[in-house]
């Protein structure tokens, strides 16, 4: 199998045994938006088999398509667009062997800069699989002056902004109404599972279910790393989901939201 273009949605992968404990979820094909499961470009998986050791998680979690999110970050994360897609052909090769109904699609998070958007017009891999979205994060410490001037950069250039994990930016968890304020100004708002299911604190989840309940969250991801440390909970996090909101909620955030930008969604949603 051939690995797909940046951007299109190719790389379609089928695995053999049936999710353990999702069976409430198999049926809608759950999005994973943010991962770092793409071997040797990053602080994520170091290796191919660890990669498919993630995706086999993923899979047995219920996920269906997965955004491949690596770091790009001045100074600290700066592979060459040559590198990435050839790391990103070399899993294609390998998982099409096990996943064929696994649909695998190429990002980035790509941290705050200087004119973004001037970098994303020359390097289509900073948008989420050929979209006009833009996985976006942020320094814990950043302002709100800094957040909502990244934003404001975005959106006038014409991209939508996603921000990473906003769990970890201090002046949003500290203000509800800025969080508010960049829903209200175009900015979709993406959690980590693990800060929704309480591996990152009980304040951390209570913000989390906050943003749910007033309505603000429009996206989840995993943000695997690795398989001991920063392993995928997709699976976990459904059924949290499913018994703390409610299953049309669950199926919103993990299913239609992120379908009706990167697949087949069933028209509800953002």
């Amino acid at each position: 199998m051939k690995a797909a273009p940046l951007g299109a949605i190719k790389n379609m992968f089928r695995h053999q045994h049936r999710p353990n404990g999702t069976e409430g979820v198999e049926s809608v094909g759950l999005f994973d938006i943010h991962c770092h499961i793409l071997p040797g470009v990053d602080d994520g998986s170091a290796d191919i088999d660890t990669s498919l050791a993630l995706l086999d998680r993923e899979y047995a979690d219920g996920v269906r398509t997965i955004l491949l999110t690596p770091h790009y970050r001045p100074g600290m994360f700066e592979n060459s667009e040559k590198h990435i897609r050839a790391a990103y052909a070399e899993l294609g090769r390998e998982a099409g062997k096990r996943f064929p109904d696994l649909v695998l699609l190429l990002g980035c998070e790509l941290h705050s800069q200087a004119d973004m958007t001037e970098k994303i017009q020359d390097r289509e891999q900073f948008r989420m699989a050929g979209t006009d979205h833009v996985l976006v994060e942020f320094s814990s410490l950043d302002s709100q002056e800094q957040i909502r001037g990244c934003i404001f950069e975005l959106l006038s250039g014409g991209y939508q902004p996603i921000i990473a994990h906003v769990e970890r930016c201090a002046c949003v968890v500290r203000d509800l109404e800025f969080a508010r304020h960049l829903t209200e100004l175009g900015a979709k708002l993406q959690v980590n599972a693990d800060s929704v299911i309480g591996r990152e604190g009980r304040e951390t989840r209570r913000f989390c279910q906050t943003l749910m309940e007033q309505d603000l969250l429009s996206f989840i991801g995993s943000d695997a790393h690795d398989l001991k440390h920063r392993p995928s909970r997709m699976g976990e996090c459904a059924e949290w989901l499913e018994k703390k909101m409610g299953a049309e909620y669950m199926r919103k955030i993990l299913h239609d939201n992120p379908g009706r930008i990167f697949g087949a969604g069933d028209g509800h949603g953002i």
